[in-house]
């Protein structure tokens, strides 16, 4: 269930990983802004990577007479990069809305509230405190477990003893990911109980019985691995999910550089707060070093072309681009290699 305050909250904004549950947040915020009558004339959707004016120019439309100017913004994470570089009109517009207008900001990935970042800064903070900003991000290992435990429940899945430990441990965090191992597991069980055996064997294809080995082998410099691992996933689910599944590996990853990027423009050296603002958990600290020699060896400018190359490879994947790359994934696994080969 959707917290109620930001369901009703007329400007708000959503963030994280789990593109199911942002789909879904933004459906049941839009069920209730949003005139089905009016629809046609009232709601406006903005283009992806679209900049503040246009978002502005949309709010400012005039809408019918007694309906309300309703915006969504499906992609908003490059507006939303930088707290300090927030228009004043855009500010004033955020802080004081025009009355009968409502928006929604999406956010693909998940935003931080530290020192300098935007949900640390107001308005953001504010909306935070008030209920108007969901988080839909990625789980740790040990919320994972018991995440797939109450999605099983809810499916009427049956999990043998330890079954939601190894899958969580297997496939991360994700809750579109797991969500839809859960359903892969089910039919496979065919009303039986999910053994741990089941679960080795819908998972095995990746390589030494594990999910990860295609960015295992790229961060490891291991070319040959890394195209093997893409081909073995893109057999498994021609449709593009096993390469979605992996780009939301390589997405990951890369976020983390541009965060430290960023963390470091801002001053931070190191502890608690640089291990918070790449999203890590306090276990993950030792993770620290190897995004540091990254981005030793490719700057800022080259974390940040690399973050531009896995959104053109999800649009590819989607079939949005304008380029319709033959292999999108190929060129990706390359660009990966060489940023983290030594």
């Amino acid at each position: 269930m959707l917290p109620r305050p930001w369901l009703d909250a007329r400007f708000a904004l959503v963030h994280g990983e789990d593109s199911d549950g942002r789909s879904a947040a933004v459906q049941a915020w839009k069920a209730v802004h949003v005139d089905p009558e009016w629809e046609v004339f009232s709601f406006t959707v903005c283009a992806e990577g679209c900049p503040w004016a246009e978002v502005l120019n949309a709010l400012r439309e005039s809408a019918p007479l007694g309906a309300d100017r309703v915006v969504l913004v499906p992609q908003a994470d490059n507006l939303l990069e930088k707290a300090k570089e927030l228009p004043a009109a855009v500010r004033q517009m955020l802080q004081e809305p025009l009355a009968g207008t409502r928006l929604l900001l999406v956010a693909r990935g998940t935003l931080s509230a530290g020192p300098g970042r935007i949900l640390g800064a107001k308005p953001f903070s504010e909306w935070n405190q008030q209920g108007r900003v969901l988080k839909l991000g990625a789980l740790d290992e040990k919320d994972a477990a018991g995440w797939i435990e109450g999605q099983a429940s809810a499916m009427k899945l049956r999990l043998a003893s330890g079954v939601a430990q190894r899958v969580a441990g297997r496939l991360g965090g994700n809750p579109g990911i797991l969500r839809r191992t859960l359903e892969v597991l089910d039919l496979l069980a065919g009303g039986r109980e999910v053994s741990l055996e089941l679960v080795d064997q819908a998972t095995f294809r990746l390589g030494e019985q594990n999910v990860f080995a295609w960015t295992k082998a790229w961060q490891g410099g291991q070319i040959a691995t890394a195209l093997q691992a893409l081909r073995l996933a893109q057999e498994d689910a021609p449709d593009s999910g096993g390469a979605l599944a992996l780009l939301g590996q390589a997405r990951r990853e890369v976020e983390r550089l541009c965060r430290l990027a960023e963390a470091r423009r801002l001053g931070l050296k190191g502890g608690p707060e640089l291990v918070a603002a790449l999203g890590l958990g306090p276990r993950q600290a030792f993770l620290l070093d190897g995004y540091a020699r990254v981005l030793g060896r490719i700057g800022a400018e080259g974390a940040l072309r690399l973050l531009t190359l896995v959104n053109q490879t999800d649009l590819d994947l989607k079939g949005q681009a304008i380029s319709r790359s033959v292999a999108p994934m190929l060129n990706l696994t390359t660009a990966l290699c060489r940023a983290w080969s030594s």
